[in-house]
């Protein structure tokens, strides 16, 4: 459910935004595929391109989803990184790639969340653990962990391994983040 997140209890070595709107698959329809609307949303809201609408939260996805739904084999595995890419050029904000975990915590440590794919358990087939992918925005860190929306916070080790794993390979995004550009 769409809300603010407050980082008010984060260790001494916290770097990153101590608020942030977020969005999550239960404000849209598709709850089982739209983490990367969710993710997009999110960051768009931090971006000033949308007012954070915690009653209208169910709206602002509905609104994402009808014009730029999952499109990954007809939607049925999620959305793609250039739907994630189209969704916030349609609000008015570009996006790039940046590449490993230097330019990741450079990013979160200037309070610049950044859209990340990780690889995550899909559930089981015949025994074996089948792979999914999930959108999140990171939005800060420290030693231990990073934190993400519509997840929670993740140890580095489990963040590196998602990261690298064979979905977010799969869509252009193993070891890179989609964030916004700086203007020096």
């Amino acid at each position: 459910m769409a809300c603010f997140i407050h980082v008010a209890e984060s260790p001494a070595d916290y770097l990153g935004t101590a608020t942030l709107f977020e969005y999550t698959n239960s404000d849209g329809s598709h709850v089982r595929t739209n983490c990367g609307q969710a993710a997009a949303a999110t960051f768009l809201t931090f971006q000033g391109r949308l007012a954070p609408a915690q009653e209208r939260a169910h709206q602002v996805m509905a609104e994402i989803e009808r014009h730029h739904p999952p499109d990954n084999l007809g939607g049925v595995f999620g959305t793609s990184r250039r739907r994630v890419i189209r969704i916030c050029k349609t609000f008015g904000k570009e996006v790039f790639p940046i590449h490993g975990e230097t330019a990741l915590k450079s990013r979160l440590g200037r309070q610049q969340p950044v859209i990340v794919m990780l690889g995550v358990p899909a559930g089981k087939f015949l025994g074996f653990d089948l792979p999914g992918g999930h959108w999140m925005v990171a939005y800060g860190y420290d030693a231990e962990h990073i934190y993400l929306t519509n997840w929670g916070k993740m140890t580095w080790p489990e963040f590196r391994a998602g990261w690298v794993a064979l979905v977010p390979r799969l869509i252009g995004m193993r070891c890179r983040g989609l964030a916004a550009p700086v203007w020096l």
